[in-house]
């Protein structure tokens, strides 16, 4: 007979374990307490009848127990939908969440179990057999498990998701009695590569499928490509409106009107001459007021472009508002409109907050950021730029105050109540893409710019790219810029434009040796249909 753990000490004859169900199941539990009344009693077959005694009763105790496992500390996302608590030793409040709801007190209805102390969440463990659902809701929409890798998926609405975890593709077949090979040959290609997938088929939405009006807002100066993130966002993905506030970008207005009456009346220009609120007539040209340090005032600016659009919502009638830049846009996989995936967000939810994800350019040539894209990098801790994501915050919520561009928070700076989507069944069914520096040329005007930050001021950005970047800049700076006519020294300054290319390259595609095949996953644009006149 083994001896137990020296960790669990042994009481007196006849006295029990008390041990907690969620550190030993009950069965564990009595094999436990029958073998230290062994190692104590001389008597022997009343130890093996004990023994036996506990483990038949344990059996049936065994299976009503219940198994409690940390899935979440204070402030983290939480792991996984059902019953879950909050607090810390003997005491706890309890609760019904969604996935990705915070392990805070606003969770749990302002309640604090243990004031002063770093609480967890704790999820109800499910029963055997249920751990991984066969069917899975994703904002409103079913989806049921119709093969492994390999097999075949019979679906009749003809909707077919191909992956595993987080990372999928989708196609969408006529619907027919001929069911879809499970195959990356059926998809034309592997979204995780070196792991077994399984296909999903899409049933009917679990709920109608109603759409909220959306608003973006952005801090812009010399976008990439206006046009194209225009026509994305208000023409494929249903946005209602979107707020720019423009610095030093007087092209900015022929540009939109360029766009036509149906985007013009859904763009509204603040320039920083002038905060008032306006449409595109009567806009005046500004002049640029941003500092010599830009880098550091850059979120000051960005937040209080956030706090006006957030005012102007209200007004407008706008349900949701989102924070994001002129580099960026919002990618949703399942192709559904941000409308519909925001009105399905459970309404205790003020704020849901979306991951981002940084686009990977298959070389220095790169011209049309957007639509040139074939993959993004999902891999958090290789990005060359931020890795928080960004949130929509719910117009409603009289107390939501921008807390810099990625989160809002209440009036006393605590927590709103929150949705994390990237703990959806399927990964997030909303992404930010993050076209940072990109295409070159921008790459270079921003960091030569940027080149003016001071070296103190330099060594706390976290970013080695970013690091990297501006110092190069501030080198070639004081030599001239790259047209200077000594291309030798340049050349050896590592400042000619070839050697800057492939500065680029070595981050942005690739040939960036932190960029693995594993973290890369593909994304799919119908761009002809969206930039089609």
């Amino acid at each position: 007979m083994p001896v137990p753990s020296p960790t669990v000490a042994c009481r007196e004859p006849g006295s029990f374990l008390w041990m907690r169900a969620s550190a030993l199941p009950s069965l564990k539990f009595c094999v436990l307490a029958s073998l230290c009344l062994g190692l104590q009693t001389a008597d022997g077959a009343k130890t093996k009848q004990l023994l036996r005694h506990k483990v038949q009763s344990g059996l049936a105790a065994d299976r009503d127990a219940q198994v409690w496992m940390q899935c979440a500390v204070e402030g983290d996302p939480i792991s996984q939908e059902g019953t879950v608590r909050f607090g810390w030793d003997s005491s706890w409040v309890q609760s019904d969440l969604l996935a990705g709801a915070t392990c805070s007190s606003v969770s749990f209805a302002g309640q604090d179990p243990k004031p002063f102390v770093r609480k967890v969440c704790e999820c109800l463990a499910r029963p055997e057999g249920e751990e991984h659902p066969d069917s899975r809701e994703e904002l409103g929409v079913f989806w049921e498990r119709c093969a492994e890798e390999g097999g075949s998926c019979a679906c009749d609405s003809g909707r077919v998701r191909f992956g595993e975890g987080t990372r999928w593709v989708t196609a969408d077949r006529i619907a027919s009695d001929a069911p879809t090979p499970c195959t990356i040959a059926s998809f034309g290609e592997d979204p995780a590569k070196s792991s077994l997938k399984e296909c999903w088929c899409s049933k009917a939405s679990a709920k109608s499928q109603q759409q909220a009006k959306v608003a973006i807002v952005m801090l812009s100066r010399h976008p990439p490509d206006l046009k194209t993130w225009l026509r994305y966002h208000v023409g494929f993905l249903g946005v209602e409106h979107v707020f720019i506030k423009a610095e030093d970008s007087p092209d900015m207005q022929d540009t939109v009107r360029q766009m036509g009456p149906a985007v013009q009346k859904k763009v509204s220009l603040w320039t920083s001459e002038s905060e008032a609120h306006s449409s595109l007539l009567g806009i005046s040209s500004g002049v640029d007021t941003r500092p010599t340090d830009d880098y550091t005032t850059l979120q000051d600016r960005q937040v209080a472009a956030m706090a006006k659009a957030k005012a102007a919502c209200e007004e407008m009638g706008i349900d949701w508002l989102i924070h994001i830049d002129d580099d960026e846009l919002l990618y949703t996989p399942q192709h559904r409109s941000i409308g519909e995936l925001l009105a399905a967000v459970p309404r205790q939810f003020d704020q849901a907050y979306m991951p981002n994800v940084e686009a990977v350019y298959q070389s220095a040539k790169v011209k049309s950021c957007f639509a040139e894209t074939q993959q993004v990098n999902l891999n958090r801790f290789t990005f060359e730029s931020y890795a928080n994501g960004k949130a929509a915050v719910r117009v409603a919520s009289t107390e939501a105050r921008p807390a810099g561009p990625h989160m809002w928070r209440n009036s006393w700076n605590g927590d709103l109540n929150s949705l994390h989507l990237d703990k959806g069944a399927f990964g997030s069914p909303v992404m930010v893409v993050h076209y940072e520096s990109c295409p070159y040329n921008r790459w270079k005007d921003k960091f030569w710019e940027l080149g003016r930050t001071s070296p103190d001021k330099v060594s706390q950005i976290p970013f080695p790219f970013y690091r990297e970047s501006i110092q190069k800049m501030q080198r070639c700076r004081q030599w001239g810029d790259n047209t200077s006519s000594n291309h030798h020294l340049l050349s050896l300054l590592g400042c000619s434009e070839g050697s800057l290319l492939e500065l680029w390259g070595k981050w942005k595609t690739p040939a960036n040796p932190h960029l693995e095949s594993k973290d890369l996953m593909p994304i799919h644009l119908p761009w002809d249909d969206i930039l089609k006149d």
